[in-house]
């Protein structure tokens, strides 16, 4: 009987070292969940700035198409490939922007 109350003792010694390594391990987890958090917005926030500047140049180059389609209505055709092939091409960047990062 003498021996129970030692080894009680030793059990709550056992769980508070467990829970302490329980502790660590839900913080090394939370830490690292929270690393890949940031690491992911930063991922979203480079796509979305890469698009907002596509958006904005293709706003830009449809404006100088319409007014220098305007001013040569001849070169309409040629004007409008032009603007299409640079607008297709900064689809392309933002559509591999997500791949790259």
């Amino acid at each position: 009987m003498s021996n129970l109350p030692a080894l009680a003792g030793l059990g709550e010694l056992a769980n508070t070292r467990i829970e302490r390594q329980a502790s660590r391990e839900i913080t090394r987890a939370r830490a690292y969940g929270a690393t890949v958090s940031v690491r992911e917005i930063a991922k979203v926030e480079a796509i979305a700035q890469v698009t907002e500047a596509a958006l904005l140049a293709t706003s830009h180059v449809s404006a100088i198409e319409g007014l220098l389609v305007s001013r040569t209505p001849h070169a309409e055709a040629r004007l409008r490939h032009i603007a299409d092939a640079g607008c297709t091409g900064m689809a392309s960047v933002v559509l591999s922007t997500g791949g790259l990062i």
